[in-house]
């Protein structure tokens, strides 16, 4: 049924019935924000590399496309995913999909260092805002890379040895990964200022240390990288997926119910602090958290979106979602896309009350939602329409639900498994 879905795209929609409060256990996927820039980086060692944990969505589906496209051998070994890239056919990845996912930039950086040069179409995406990847040429340019970038693909060379030094002009976590990627193979030392310290970022570099690695840093605003002449095999474990963890949280929070999340012992407590702001309690065990909501949803006065470890912008959907909900007003400020209230339209056909004004959503708790025809417009908005759905009175049929698949793995199963109203349906 998956692959019919992943196949038929935009034919799909999934349909929730609210009413139901969620309970029982679920076990919280492999992250997708640590799984593709990993992807990527496999392809620096011509040994075999094993993620195990590894989620099955649209987007690793992509990047496994681009794989096979330059000559590497991909496969599956139940759900971990097996990447041998002992020759590489080309360095420059024509596969399609690489026009359709923001992730594909990150062959850049892999490329670079493996085969000194490196080429792929420009990026897509998400439709939350502009996403340059200014930060990223410049970077390389910094580092002695010859950039050529037209309206239909980039191409990168290295020339150069380049600076020892680079600063991002803004902790971007794409550039961050790309110059990394980059940077791990060869002979020099290079210090990387103003780098993104999101936990993803500090799992490329645990990945990378288990290659051989020499990075230090992460989680700081600087990394420093000495490089070197080759890296190795390597069996790595992908951790829980922090958003996923919060959106079947927000699910929770949504319903009044009672779930125990199995995260393979993380806490997310930065995630987990808002959540308690919202009216959640949550126990912590070595498997997962414990969450429940017996009072009322807890409006939030203010939020602003920000790098890690700042409030992710890419939860903002989902508590735009709850506050919907919420006893009182809630404003929740979006710094870092300018796109990403898109949503809100979607939500006011449900009955909310959302006002917007540049980047500030202003939002008045409702004492009910209404089920209604909604539209995904983006992977986070889509998984938004779920949450609200959930707490909505009536049937949610949600529209280009494959946006929600690029992200979350088996999402109406998962949804079914908490005993929440929840199928596909086929046109």
């Amino acid at each position: 049924m998956l692959e019919q879905i992943y196949r038929w795209g935009s034919l799909v929609f999934i349909e929730i019935e609210g009413g139901k409060s969620a309970s029982g256990d679920l076990e919280i996927q492999g992250s997708k924000n640590a799984a593709l820039p990993i992807i990527a980086a496999a392809i620096l060692t011509k040994e075999p590399v094993v993620l195990a944990h590894c989620p099955k969505i649209q987007d690793v589906y992509a990047m496994i496309a681009m794989l096979r496209s330059i000559g590497v051998n991909v496969w599956w070994d139940e759900d971990a995913l097996v990447i041998h890239a002992e020759h590489i056919r080309c360095c420059k990845v024509t596969e399609p999909m690489a026009g359709e996912i923001r992730a594909s930039v990150l062959f850049l950086g892999a490329l670079l260092g493996r085969c000194g040069q490196a080429g792929i179409c420009m990026p897509g995406g998400c439709s939350i805002g502009a996403r340059p990847i200014d930060f990223h040429m410049s970077a390389f340019s910094e580092m002695g890379v010859s950039v050529s970038v037209t309206e239909e693909e980039i191409w990168c060379e290295a020339t150069t040895s380049g600076a020892q030094r680079v600063r991002l002009p803004y902790p971007s976590v794409g550039a961050t990964e790309n110059v990394i990627l980059y940077a791990v193979l060869g002979s020099g030392r290079i210090i990387v200022d103003n780098v993104a310290k999101e936990p993803e970022i500090q799992e490329l570099c645990r990945f990378l240390r288990s290659m051989g690695a020499r990075i230090r840093g992460e989680g700081t605003g600087r990394i420093e990288i000495i490089g070197v002449r080759e890296l190795h095999s390597t069996v790595y474990q992908l951790p829980a997926d922090r958003i996923v963890f919060l959106t079947y949280a927000a699910v929770v929070a949504a319903t009044c119910g009672n779930v125990f999340l199995q995260t393979y012992g993380q806490c997310f407590p930065a995630e987990c602090m808002y959540l308690e702001k919202i009216g959640c309690r949550l126990r912590t065990s070595s498997e997962g958290i414990w969450i429940w909501r017996k009072d009322e949803l807890r409006s939030i006065p203010y939020v602003r979106t920000g790098p890690y470890p700042r409030f992710p912008t890419d939860a903002q959907s989902l508590f735009l979602a709850l506050m919907t909900r919420g006893n009182g007003k809630s404003t929740i400020e979006e710094s870092v896309f300018e796109n990403r209230f898109l949503v809100v339209s979607q939500l006011q056909k449900m009955g909310a009350e959302v006002e917007v004004e540049g980047q500030c959503a202003y939002v008045q708790g409702v004492e009910r939602l209404r089920g209604a025809s909604v539209v995904a417009t983006d992977l986070r908005s889509g998984a938004a329409l779920m949450v609200a759905g959930t707490m909505a009175e009536g049937t949610t049929v949600i529209d280009k639900c494959h946006f929600i698949l690029r992200g979350y793995e088996w999402p109406v199963e998962c949804l079914q498994r908490l005993g929440l109203g929840a199928r596909y349906r086929c046109e």
